[in-house]
Formats: C-alpha cells, structure tokens, sequence
C-alpha cells in the first residue's frame, strides 16, 4: 500500500504541506482546513508532519457509530463517507495518533485521503520530509510501541 511517510529529521517546520493539502481540498490556503499536520515544538527544536496512517486495525473505523468510515478493498485507504457522517466527533476520540480531523463548516470528519494518489503535501516537500511510498501500514498499537522508541516509520 502506499502511503504518506514522514521524515521529521528533515522537516523545517515551513507548514507548505498544510498549504498544499487545503489548497487542494478547500480551494484556497485555509490551513485550519487541511488534512496533514506539522508538529512544530520549537523550543525542542522538534517538527515533523503527520497525517492518517491508514492502520491496518483502524480504531476510527470501528469506532464509528454510523459505519461512515469504510476501507477501500483496492488501495487499503481509510476514507469518511460524509453522507454517513453525523459529527459525533468519536473517531476523533478513537484516533491514537489524533490526526483525524474534523471540518468545521461541513460538521464531518475527515482525514488524509492521499489526494486520489497524488499528495500535493509530498509534490510540495522540498526539503524531502514526506515521502509517498509503498509501505505496509502498522497496526495501531504497534506503531505507538515503534513510536516511544523514536521510530516514526
């Protein structure tokens, strides 16, 4: 499956990826809009940009109460039906990474949808921070043990 891997080493915390995503999805530059967060702690000198991870065991997905959250069978992509979605925020809640986001003037939630296989976040990324790749997502608990590490792959 290929996926959205962040390289935090190489961020510089310029939020373009922010740009980039809600320029695709909005239409305009609305980075409270966008779909990939840059984790920008500067006093630690600490970035790095994160979005959907489209986890194997999907807790977003299960924990839906109105199956508004489903996985595409070809590309293994976690995707929200915004028709089925009633904004009760759980996949939110759900979400261990807390990259589920939420639309605040369509009252759905959404996450990364690898922009149809072209990411705007990754063609933005000068600095190679993100890279689109064949990668083999992790079930979530797995990468939360890889990620107290200092493993973010």
């Amino acid at each position: 499956m290929k996926l959205i891997v962040s390289h935090p080493e190489k961020c510089v915390a310029c939020h373009l990826c922010e740009g980039a995503c809600s320029l695709r999805h909005e239409g305009a530059f609305v980075p409270a809009k966008t779909r990939i967060w840059v984790l920008d702690l500067v006093d630690e000198q600490v970035y790095g940009a994160f979005t959907c991870f489209h986890c194997p065991d999907a807790p977003c997905l299960t924990n839906c109460p109105t199956y508004a959250i489903s996985r595409d069978p070809e590309t293994g992509r976690v995707y929200v039906r915004e028709e089925k979605c009633i904004g009760c925020k759980m996949c939110l809640v759900a979400c261990p990474f807390g990259v589920m986001g939420y639309h605040l003037d369509k009252h759905v939630a959404q996450n990364c949808d690898l922009c149809e296989g072209d990411p705007q976040c990754v063609k933005i990324c000068i600095y190679g921070a993100l890279e689109y790749a064949d990668k083999e997502p992790l079930p979530w608990a797995t990468r939360m043990e890889r990620a107290e590490s200092g493993i973010l792959v």
